[in-house]
């Protein structure tokens, strides 16, 4: 019996294909990732070490300003890093009040809120913001001091930047000799994104 399923073994065994033969041919594996385009951006103030959210502060009289210069000691200055060949944009939107829109420096009493616009010399209450570039060759829009924009708008812009940029940001604010006291804040909310943008 043992003889007999030895032999019907070797019987299978023989009608079976011959493995290990190669044929001649190639093999090719693909490895492949995909980075999604993407951009960071880092703030900074010569006032506030914060690099998300800095603070520009002062104390101002009645009938006078005060300006934080773009690309000066007091102003601020945004670098921006991208992966992608088509470039970077950024706009700017008025965030006062952490609300999208909202334009004016709000009061954190009963004061009067002061009003985006570019009468800056104390004769009014008006606040404006302003961008500049480094030398990296972007293109600004904002060539000088503007009223802080309620919806999301474009204020500088580069194409086919990799590499990391610079934009100076700057702010200044005029008080009327009739302002209440109080403490007023305003915002202004950069959004960086791929593409030179419209």
């Amino acid at each position: 019996m043992k003889k007999l399923a030895i032999l019907g073994a070797s019987a299978v065994l023989a009608a079976m294909p011959v493995v290990g033969v190669f044929a001649s041919g190639t093999v090719t594996d693909t490895v492949e990732i995909t980075i999604s385009s993407s951009c960071k951006v880092g703030s900074a103030s010569a006032t506030d070490t914060d690099t998300t959210n800095p603070k520009f502060s002062a104390e101002v009289v009645n009938g006078g300003t005060k300006e934080w210069a773009p690309a000066a000691a007091t102003g601020g200055k945004l670098v921006i890093a991208c992966n992608d060949a088509s470039g970077w944009n950024v706009k700017a939107q008025g965030y006062s009040d952490d609300t999208a829109g909202t334009t004016t420096m709000t009061p954190a009493g009963s004061g009067s809120a002061i009003a985006t616009g570019t009468v800056l010399d104390g004769s009014v209450s008006n606040w404006a913001f302003k961008v500049a570039a480094g030398d990296t060759g972007a293109t600004v829009t904002t060539a000088d001091y503007t009223a802080v924009p309620a919806e999301a708008t474009r204020v500088a812009y580069k194409a086919g930047a990799i590499s990391e940029s610079t934009l100076y940001t700057g702010y200044k604010v005029g008080v009327s000799p009739t302002q209440q006291a109080d403490t007023y804040t305003g915002k202004v909310r950069y959004t960086i994104a791929t593409g030179v943008g419209n």
